[in-house]
């Protein structure tokens, strides 16, 4: 016996070779069966889930101390009672039933699975495609089951900045105001140019340094570090079940990085002079599965940074020269491109599954959930020829003028 759900390919969004769905999305899909003849006649019914939760962990991962169920939305493929409204099944037979699903016009929050086991936190926000064959035996037992994980992305968008980013460090910035201005002038400073702020999965962050008053042969290393920072905002359960906040955690993760080394910088024109500017080109490659920043969760939010940091060589020992860290917004929308303005955020809505409706504003509307779609053999075909439409090819030829 066998059970499986399989996507139909489309055009659209594709991450690693796997399809990625956004708000107002529309999928194919097709569940193919094949089940005994003693599974068929204890059959009662071929359903299909699709649903959401979001979920976050504290202390241990056994129990989510927030655990919402964003949607779920069911539709039956075949059922014993109704055998006529839909496909015949026969036993130790392939069958394949076909499904549409249409996503509402809703910012949900992306895919994502963390954890932190050192800090005891952890975050998933999972969408899946559940399919169940339910027996007709008294206790409704599952014959057989399959699950097919969904990915899932917000639309973030982007903008590309007019001018170049451009941002300096001095080196002793608290010492600089009770200095003179000669002095001012040798202190080291570094400024960081950056072509835009915002980026996309699979983009590559350009960065440009122009180095002043430090020398060439001083520098034993330069790193580029894009740091993920999660925050999680804590959630309790009073006495009249209803969720508070109970402040805040944030960690940081190195997601990507790049480093020069001394054998990468240029030192045969230095001059050795303090006041010398020299520039140094690098980059950071963000990975085409890069969660994108958001902050619309009511429990989980994530944004980016860029920390840049110069190893000096001493006498002694090395020493490190922070720059001003430069917050990077990554988003899932090119430059330019535009979501629709129907698109509303989730946490916005009424729960679907709220056991106490009337305790929250009337004018408040209930989340949205996804709809299974009726489907329509042939729709996307073209209209059966009739020759009515268009005159007889043979009297064209015959009436055809003579060169």
């Amino acid at each position: 016996m066998s059970l499986s759900i399989h996507l139909l390919p489309g055009f659209g969004w594709r991450i690693k070779d796997e399809p990625v769905y956004g708000p107002g999305s529309v999928f194919q899909g097709i569940v193919k069966l094949n089940i005994s003849e003693t599974q068929l006649q204890n059959a009662e019914r071929l359903r299909i889930i699709f649903h959401a939760t979001e979920s976050t962990y504290d202390s241990g991962f056994i129990k989510p101390i927030y655990n919402q169920q964003l949607f779920g939305s069911q539709k039956s493929l075949w059922s014993r009672k109704e055998s006529q409204l839909f496909p015949k099944l026969m036993p130790n037979t392939d069958a394949s039933i076909p499904f549409i699903i249409q996503l509402p016009l809703v910012q949900f929050p992306p895919t994502s699975d963390f954890y932190s086991y050192g800090d005891g936190l952890g975050y998933k926000c999972r969408y899946t495609l559940s399919v169940y064959l339910d027996s007709q035996a008294q206790g409704g037992n599952t014959i057989i089951k399959a699950h097919k994980d969904i990915t899932y992305m917000p639309f973030i968008e982007t903008s590309l900045s007019k001018n170049s980013i451009c941002i300096t460090t001095n080196e002793r910035d608290s010492r600089v105001e009770n200095t003179s201005s000669k002095l001012q002038k040798s202190i080291p400073s570094v400024g960081i140019k950056l072509t835009s702020l915002d980026y996309v999965p699979g983009d590559t962050i350009p960065i440009s340094l122009s180095v002043k008053g430090i020398p060439k042969n001083s520098i034993e290393s330069i790193s580029f570090k894009l740091y993920q920072n999660q925050t999680w905002n804590k959630t309790t359960e009073n006495n009249a079940g209803n969720k508070t906040s109970k402040g805040e955690r944030k960690l940081s993760y190195l997601v990507a990085q790049n480093k020069i080394g001394s054998h990468s910088i240029d030192t045969s024109s230095s001059s050795g002079n303090q006041q010398e500017v020299f520039y140094i080109n690098s980059k950071i490659d963000l990975s085409l599965d890069i969660i994108p920043s958001f902050s619309y969760s009511p429990v989980f939010s994530i944004g980016y940074q860029l920390k840049i940091s110069i190893k000096r060589k001493g006498k002694l020992w090395c020493s490190n020269f922070d720059l001003t860290n430069v917050p990077i917004h990554i988003g899932t929308l090119g430059y330019g491109i535009r979501s629709s303005e129907e698109i509303k955020v989730y946490s916005t809505f009424r729960d679907i599954f709220d056991q106490n409706p009337e305790e929250h504003n009337d004018n408040v509307d209930v989340l949205p959930a996804p709809k299974f779609l009726s489907f329509l053999e042939h729709e996307e075909a073209l209209p059966l020829y009739n020759e009515d439409r268009l005159p007889n090819y043979e009297s064209l030829l015959t009436i055809a003028p003579q060169h």
